[in-house]
């Protein structure tokens, strides 16, 4: 195998030992480089960053020339939270591969990619723990009034009974739709059964026999919106999946049903939300992802008395990134190791 440049985009959540621990590659005869993107930003700017490319893709932001100047002559881009723009990818005359260090690859021109017959290859599954457990946390805590009884004893107010009481029962039994049935889906099933929930899937993407082998059942989104007493989301962000939650769904579910969501804003319309928790059409909704982040001191979400809302942390977790690492180490070493990829996303 000819020696290959592999080039890492160090940004603002890569420190000096987070660059170090690809220096396993030197094992396999490469050229190791590194450059800077965002590095030294505050954590407001590079949340900002992140937003934008996110929901505008990574060519709404400024173009890293030194960034483009070293991709010309690199076969492998290990990047986390920095943009790879059209005009990297296009200019760059060896590139093979694209290495990102997250499940989603919104900070990947995909397209461009594909054209020019450059893989993309991602990190799935490395938050699957973190945001599984999360999201069971959640559910307790908002059909169960944990983080409202809180709020409440922390301003000194001594209060058992809630808009919720007459329906926060118990979730043995109860149906459980998860709409999505990837890495954290699966794991919310686990979990969620262990309580003796009954548990639904909508996944189109996921054979409904590998469903049924798992011990659950497979429905269509409007019949789990309709028979779910819990619907939590864990579905990805496309054209296509966008408000994939709105009116009609909301229109069927029970009065006293839960939506949780620990995904992506964008799969639910938010007019139709914030219309369904005002009027307590739904029983209430727990909520990590917003539309606007940070929520404005205006926002509805912060009158209502029938949400549990955290400011995005349901990734959050002092190991995130030495889990990042094991997979993307086992990735590289494959591809060095057998001249295959894993992961591929395009």
């Amino acid at each position: 195998m000819d020696k290959k440049k592999v080039l890492i985009i160090q940004d603002f959540s890569m420190n000096e030992a987070a660059v170090g621990k690809y220096d396993f590659l030197k094992e396999y005869d490469v050229e190791l480089d590194v450059v800077q993107d965002a590095h030294d930003i505050s954590k407001d700017e590079f949340m900002n960053r992140f937003l934008t490319f996110e929901t505008k893709g990574p060519d709404a932001l400024p173009v890293n020339v030194e960034m483009v100047e070293k991709m010309r002559d690199a076969h492998i881009v290990i990047s986390h939270f920095s943009p790879v723009s059209t005009v990297a990818i296009e200019k760059a005359e060896n590139l093979e591969t694209i290495c990102i260090l997250r499940s989603g690859v919104e900070n990947v021109d995909l397209k461009a990619a594909s054209r020019k017959g450059v893989k993309v290859s991602n990190a799935p599954g490395r938050l699957a723990v973190v945001v599984s457990e999360f999201t069971v946390g959640m559910i307790c805590a908002e059909t169960k009034n944990i983080a409202r009884a809180h709020a409440n004893m922390m301003k000194g107010v001594w209060e058992n009974r809630y808009y919720n009481s007459e329906y926060a029962t118990t979730l043995g039994k109860r149906n459980i739709g998860l709409v999505g049935y990837g890495t954290i889906g699966t794991r919310v099933a686990g979990m969620m059964a262990s309580f003796g929930a009954n548990i639904l899937v909508y996944d189109p993407y996921t054979p409904e026999d590998k469903i049924q082998e798992d011990g659950y059942e497979p429905v269509g989104l409007n019949e789990l919106c309709s028979r779910s007493d819990v619907i939590s989301i864990h579905y990805r962000l496309t054209p296509e999946t966008k408000n994939m939650i709105g009116g009609e769904q909301f229109g069927l579910m029970k009065p006293h049903a839960f939506l949780i969501n620990s995904a992506r804003a964008g799969l639910v319309d938010e007019e139709c939300l914030i219309d369904a928790l005002k009027n307590h059409r739904i029983g209430g909704a727990a909520l990590d992802v917003f539309h606007e982040e940070p929520l404005g001191p205006d926002s509805p979400y912060l009158k209502m008395d029938n949400v549990t809302l955290t400011p995005h942390i349901a990734g959050t977790a002092s190991n995130s990134d030495e889990l990042t690492f094991d997979i993307m180490e086992h990735t590289l070493r494959h591809y060095f190791e057998t001249g295959e990829w894993m992961h591929v996303v395009n």
